[in-house]
């Protein structure tokens, strides 16, 4: 297996870097620290109380404040080595690409225009992430190379347009790739150049075709993009910044390659049956168990002119989609069995109660009052299938979606959307199966479940942010697995400024989890972000508070596509799922997919990233010592990020992400639409927002 690192080392083994007391208004300023440069401050003694310098590489001409002067060995401060080296990569692009930007961990990002142009009122561009390291899987300083995906700008400039700034946060200018906000009078002396970049706003506003690059094989993809940047940018005699001392990416040493657990990816399905892939599972045994409640009925709501598609699905629904006969056997087939069979529970509708609106820009106010005089039989479950379309002129769809989601969860009622976009597509049925794995699970039943192991009595939380577009405000999903089956059983959203909410939230389930089992061993809490280190400082100190003799485990999920990759040397260049890569002592690269064997037909899914950390339960200390996990309870947290990921709900196709963070980012996406921005008590105790 090889990993997208290339061995590198600078040109000059020491540099010249200036010193300033003040951070500078420059992408080009870096942090020192004392124990980076300790010489310096040793010559230095009126700096003696101050622990950190700002330095860049170039004299900093705006700043009124005289540098300071020192000279740094790169080999002995790889901190500065790395800073230096982004600083040589992002000038040296500038001059050889189309645009030079960075990526969201502040890497050069490198815009390469595309020679294949999709779109004639845009120009698409290939990303390229060059983000330098230092002993991850070699002994020296590594270049990682990353492709990002594509990216456009409009081809006329922000000076041809008439609409508001806000709504493309980036442009491009004099070959970089910045915020508008941060143009600067420079820049706009050239504003028939400065192009604005492609999002979902300007995609709507200028109606513009919004074209994506889908591989068959995105794995395969990424492999040949990032070497041919490789072998047109880096390999060539021009690139002279850096040496480059191997055109092959460094090979993964096998003893750094570990795997899962064996049958970590075993779900149970009906009849106690087992199998790995869900779609499989659910459509040869049946769903793990139905739901407990024997009377739920279901009404549909849609646009009065959609009348005719709601008959359409009634009958899909009751009878099946696509039945045949054998007409030697009499055997039927279906392509999607009534949902009865499905789910089953039988599909008992509300007659004479769908309800019809006639303006999706009346709708929720037309919902609302045909729910007032609408019969609910007091011993029914109530579940809405509401039929939707994202292509909808009247109204962008997120927003009636939102209103009726919380319109029926304050009338104590699940929704369902079904989309009529899908009605036509050649994919239907697996659409439909996924709609009844989605309603089963909404109306309390379990489509399947992980297999039973003996583990440690635990206590697993997770917790997702989403920054809402509309408040400009972040949010937090929660959710709790409170039983050794991956059961996802109290949620919550709160604000991103209400963390003791959450506390709050932590101390009930421990109580909970106390009273049916006992106290726990671990209380281990998945973030999809990173997290200040204050906040598990408050975690642990309730815990110490409360006098519990348990462990606390941190694990953070990288939040985007993994930026790095391994390739290996088969077809599909994808290592088997279940492989994980250590790339330090407490982060490792997890392959999350549903490829098991070679051949395997499967989704190719990119690994994720997972850093555990652990807090020590000693009176004398609340801080995380990553330096203390074990190899075998590393190996355990991440069987349970393997695991959780196999517990979606929304899908029979797998995911990469665990449920215990993909559920509360869900979560917190959608509650900042509510009136209130809040969850109602219904929405606390089931899977609404799947």
């Amino acid at each position: 297996m090889q990993i997208n690192l290339l061995p590198i080392s600078p040109v000059s083994d020491k540099i010249p870097i200036s010193l300033y007391t003040e951070k500078a208004d420059s992408s080009q300023a870096y942090c020192l620290y004392s124990y980076e440069c300790p010489e310096w401050w040793r010559q230095h003694p009126e700096f003696s109380n101050q622990n950190e310098m700002y330095f860049s590489f170039d004299d900093n001409t705006t700043l009124k404040e005289q540098a300071y002067k020192t000279t740094i060995n790169l080999y002995e401060a790889p901190h500065i080595a790395c800073c230096y080296f982004k600083h040589l990569l992002y000038n040296y692009f500038q001059n050889h690409a189309a645009a030079v930007g960075t990526d969201y961990t502040g890497n050069p990002e490198i815009w390469i225009k595309d020679t294949m142009q999709p779109d004639p009122e845009t120009t698409r561009y290939l990303k390229f992430s060059l983000a330098p390291r230092f002993k991850n899987m070699s002994a020296g300083f590594e270049l990682m190379v990353s492709f990002n995906g594509y990216s456009e700008t409009y081809n006329r400039s922000i000076a041809e347009i008439d609409i508001d700034p806000a709504s493309y946060s980036k442009v491009t200018a004099s070959g970089k790739i910045i915020k508008y906000r941060l143009l600067t009078p420079e820049h706009k002396n050239q504003i028939t150049r400065i192009f604005p970049v492609i999002n979902r706003a300007l995609v709507r506003h200028f109606g513009l075709k919004g074209q994506r690059t889908k591989p068959a094989n995105k794995y395969v993809h990424t492999y040949e993009k990032i070497s041919a940047f490789c072998k047109d940018y880096l390999f060539v005699e021009d690139f002279n910044i850096l040496n480059i001392q191997s055109k092959n990416f460094l090979p993964v040493p096998k003893n750094r390659i570990r795997k899962v657990s064996d049958n970590s990816n075993v779900l149970m399905f009906g009849n106690n049956q087992t199998d790995r892939a869900p779609q499989d599972g659910i459509s040869k045994y049946g769903p793990f168990m139905p739901t407990p409640r024997n009377n739920v009925k279901f009404f549909f709501i849609a646009h009065r002119r959609d009348k005719d598609v709601t008959a359409k699905l009634y009958n899909i629904f009751k009878e099946g989609y696509e039945k045949t006969v054998n007409p030697d056997t009499g055997e039927i087939k279906y392509k999607f069995k009534p949902i009865a069979e499905y789910i089953k529970q039988p599909f008992i509708t509300d007659k004479d109660g769908n309800i019809f609106f006639e303006s999706l820009l009346t709708a929720k106010k037309e919902i609302s009052t045909q729910l007032q005089v609408k019969k609910f039989e007091k011993n029914y479950f109530y579940m809405a299938l509401y039929i939707g379309s994202e292509n909808d002129p009247e109204i962008p769809y997120d927003d009636i979606y939102f209103k009726i989601k919380e319109l029926l969860l304050e009338k104590n009622i699940i929704s369902q959307t079904i989309m009529i976009d899908f009605l036509n597509k050649p994919n239907f049925e697996s659409y439909l199966q996924n709609i009844a794995t989605t309603i089963l699970a909404k109306i309390g039943g379990i489509p399947w479940q992980l297999k039973p192991e003996q583990k440690q009595n635990d206590l697993i939380m997770g917790l997702g942010a989403f920054k809402s577009e509309k408040t400009g405000k972040r949010y937090i999903g929660s959710a709790f697995c409170l039983n050794k089956n991956g059961i996802i059983q109290n949620i919550n959203c709160y604000r991103d400024n209400d963390f003791n909410y959450v506390l709050a939230d932590i101390h009930n389930a421990l109580g909970y989890f106390i009273r049916e089992n006992r106290e726990p061993e671990r209380l281990i809490i998945h973030y999809r972000n990173d997290k200040k280190n204050k906040d598990a400082k408050f975690i642990a100190d309730m815990l110490f508070r409360l006098d519990l003799k348990l462990k606390l485990f941190i694990i953070t999920i990288s939040k985007t596509k993994a930026d790095t990759i391994v390739f290996d040397g088969t077809n599909d260049k994808m290592p088997l799922s279940g492989t994980i890569i250590p790339l330090n002592s407490n982060e490792f690269l997890l392959y999350n997919n549903s490829k098991y064997k070679e051949g395997d037909p499967c989704d190719y899914l990119f690994p994720i990233k997972v850093k555990i950390e652990k807090i020590n339960f000693d009176r004398n200390s609340t801080e995380r010592d990553a330096s203390k996990i074990t190899e075998s309870e590393a190996t355990e947290m991440l069987n349970h990020v393997y695991q959780f990921s196999r517990m979606y709900w929304k899908s029979v196709k797998q995911q990469n992400l665990p449920v215990t963070v993909k559920y509360p980012e869900m979560i917190a996406r959608i509650v900042p639409h509510f009136s209130d921005a809040e969850l109602p008590p219904f929405g606390k105790t089931n899977l609404w927002f799947l």
